[in-house]
């Protein structure tokens, strides 16, 4: 049977081209997006142009202001930490539900995931949006084990919020072995049954993220 093609529309399109642009940096915190330009690029009217920038307000990407156009939203101290508050907590509480529920065909691909950023990890030259999606993914998939929809949307609606955070730990000596080595743990910590602690771990994990992703904007700031 032959599969029933995916049509994208223009604003999906655009959406999706303007959101990455967002999140790898191409266009930068604070920067101010030329709709016009935006439109004559992606070869698009501006209407497409300006529905995408309406979900990627919604999504707390942009900042929308009358008269006077569309912000990319800067990175600050305040909005990363309500971002890990609500992450720590969510996340911790799905790495319970899916350490109760795990299985051994659950931790084979676990332990695959694990070879593939050991992998990465170790190349001579380190594809930096490579190593983000095998981590989310990791992630991702833990969190999918809760069987827990709305908890899962809610968290990956904050890692997208999180993720240009995020791209400042991989310029960060040791950072990538480090949070393999974590990736481990948690892994281990699940297999045992041992929910709890493989919830306090997360948590942890993800405390250690934001304050090295700190110091290091703090540095840049100060530099």
């Amino acid at each position: 049977m032959s599969k029933v093609p995916v049509i994208v529309t223009a604003a999906e399109h655009v959406y999706a081209v303007l959101k990455q642009w967002v999140l790898n940096g191409e266009l930068a915190p604070g920067e101010k997006i030329d709709q016009d330009a935006v439109a004559a690029r992606l070869g698009v009217s501006k209407m497409p142009v300006r529905s995408a920038l309406d979900k990627l307000a919604a999504q707390d990407l942009v900042t929308l202001r009358s008269h006077r156009g569309v912000t990319v939203r800067p990175l600050s101290e305040e909005h990363l930490d309500d971002i890990y508050l609500v992450r720590c907590n969510l996340e911790g509480l799905a790495v319970k539900l899916a350490t109760e529920r795990l299985t051994p065909d659950h931790l084979v691909v676990l332990r695959e995931m694990l070879r593939e950023q050991d992998a990465l990890a170790h190349q001579a030259n380190a594809d930096t949006d490579r190593i983000l999606k095998t981590n989310k993914e990791f992630h991702m998939y833990i969190y999918r084990l809760a069987d827990r929809p709305v908890l899962q949307g809610t968290i990956e609606r904050l890692w997208e919020q999180s993720e240009r955070y995020r791209r400042t730990l991989l310029v960060q000596p040791g950072m990538v072995d480090g949070s393999l080595n974590e990736h481990r743990h948690l892994v281990e910590l699940m297999e045992r049954g041992e929910s709890e602690e493989a919830s306090r771990f997360l948590i942890e994990h993800n405390r250690k993220t934001q304050r090295v992703v700190l110091e290091v904007m703090r540095s840049q700031t100060n530099n």
